[in-house]
């Protein structure tokens, strides 16, 4: 895949899409696993989508091509789909896509998918499916290499004719930076990288050589933004997301302006993110930042011993507060002896309902003892507070929490461009949701009973045992 993409079967020197050279090296790729990535503004989504279609295996012709685009969540899925409505439709007029499954179905009979993968359970909805090309865009914001590599088992297809394919594309940064890096052998300077995978197969005595290729984007290369101003955008950024976005350097745990950066060190250094076990004799509290329905972050955590064990954090976006009374229920955890710590703005009703948040979970989970964390001044002295705790016997499973785990590794300050300088305010951003529920907790420790740094107050256990 070398030249323009142009209209099936339609005008022949009508070109819709003009590939970089960038471009063209990833569409022309020929490795099973292929990651495209770097600076920001390189066409990397363009890329994947125009990838998607198999053009130069003539998969678009293939009633029998099937491939899938995934990405972390819905809303930034979104954007791909939308994209996805400019391109396809040239490519295929007579192409037509279906917007409750999510699936481009060409005139062939081919079909591309989109799907989402939010947290690692979320692989089990595709158990049992099959594509012949599987892409992830921004494959750094999977805190863990669970769903991309789970994926690799549903990459088959009987016609030999079709190429099987994982493809995928990031920035260089985001909670699975290391993973990535360490996958493909990226160094800093985000050079191309080529590695060579030997695959034993013990009962056949056949070993086969993949190769796993990192193709770097840089900004320079994209002739399309230049003159956009997008180059001085990228300019008036934060010195480590500059670095990042811009020039396409890969520089691993370098934070700056990260306000628990030396209590995350500190955690590490004494393993205290490593694997948590559940003890079901003790009761779970859960810390939780609204979003209504935008994201929501609840942090999971038991106090046993004078530990403060946090065994799990989970997320979702554009779900209404059922969907996380459902998730309390449905978690197996001994959440009716705990107590859940909700932040101050959780009593302001709703236009919509007449209600608060604390009043509609009060009526889903009647049994939990909810309670509202005070109100605070000023945010810093909640994220000091938290500073404070979390140089206490603290430890955050690793598996069931990867992404708490990134966010309080990034939530870092707000950066001023004009001064050059990072301001005492908190950027808000991917990693901000779940920092804030870490914070009620600080805050509940501190504030939130009867006096500082005490233990949490345990109802006993209900009558006959009964837990949710």
């Amino acid at each position: 895949m070398t030249q323009a993409v142009r209209k099936i079967d339609m005008d022949k020197t009508q070109a819709i899409w003009n590939p970089t050279d960038r471009q063209t090296e990833f569409l022309s790729a020929g490795d099973f696993e292929v990651l495209y990535g770097g600076a920001a503004g390189g066409g990397k989504s363009d890329a994947l989508l125009v990838d998607a279609l198999c053009l130069q295996h003539e998969g678009h012709k293939n009633p029998r091509h099937r491939a899938v685009l995934f990405r972390r969540s819905f809303p930034e899925l979104r954007d791909l789909i939308s994209r996805s409505l400019e391109i396809y439709n040239q490519v295929d007029p007579f192409a037509s896509y279906n917007a409750t499954e999510k699936v481009w179905t060409l005139s062939s009979g081919a079909k591309i998918e989109f799907g989402y993968l939010h947290n690692d359970a979320d692989r089990l909805k595709y158990r049992g499916r099959a594509w012949n090309y599987i892409g992830f865009d921004e494959l750094t914001l999977w805190p863990t290499d669970v769903c991309y590599l789970y994926l690799f088992s549903r990459c088959r297809s009987t016609d030999q004719t079709l190429p099987r394919y994982i493809r995928a594309t990031t920035n260089p940064d985001g909670p699975g930076q290391l993973w990535v890096m360490k996958r493909w052998g990226i160094q800093e300077d985000g050079s191309a990288t080529r590695i060579p995978v030997d695959v034993e197969d013990k009962e056949k005595g056949v070993t086969t050589t993949f190769h796993r290729t990192f193709i770097p984007a840089r900004l320079s290369e994209n002739p399309h933004l230049s003159e956009t101003g997008y180059r001085e955008a990228l300019l008036q950024l934060a010195p480590d997301e500059r670095d990042a976005l811009l020039m396409g350097l890969w520089r691993q745990g370098r934070v700056h302006g990260a306000y628990y950066a030396n209590e995350m060190a500190e955690m590490r250094n004494r393993g205290g993110i490593r694997s948590v076990p559940y003890d079901p004799s003790e009761p779970v509290n859960t810390f939780w930042d609204l979003g209504w329905n935008d994201t929501t972050a609840i942090w999971f955590h038991q106090q046993i011993a004078g530990e403060h064990r946090f065994i799990r954090a989970y997320e979702n976006s554009g779900e209404s507060l059922d969907h996380y009374a459902t998730y309390l229920q449905n978690s197996g955890f001994n959440l009716m002896g705990g107590r859940h710590y909700l932040p101050h703005d959780a009593r302001n009703k709703s236009l919509q309902t007449g209600k608060s948040a604390l009043e509609i979970l009060q009526e889903m989970l009647p049994n939990l003892n909810f309670e509202v964390v005070p109100r605070i001044q000023n945010i810093l002295t909640g994220i000091n507070q938290t500073r404070l705790a979390m140089r206490g016997k603290v430890f955050i499973d690793a598996t069931e929490c990867p992404d708490g785990i990134a966010a309080l590794d990034n939530y870092r300050k707000a950066y001023n461009e004009r001064h050059d300088v990072f301001t005492e305010r908190p950027l808000h951003d991917r990693y901000s949701n779940f920092a804030d529920a870490f914070r009620q907790w600080g805050q509940a420790l501190e504030e939130g009973l009867t006096g500082p740094r005490q233990q949490f107050r345990r109802k006993p256990k209900p009558p006959g045992g009964m837990w949710i």
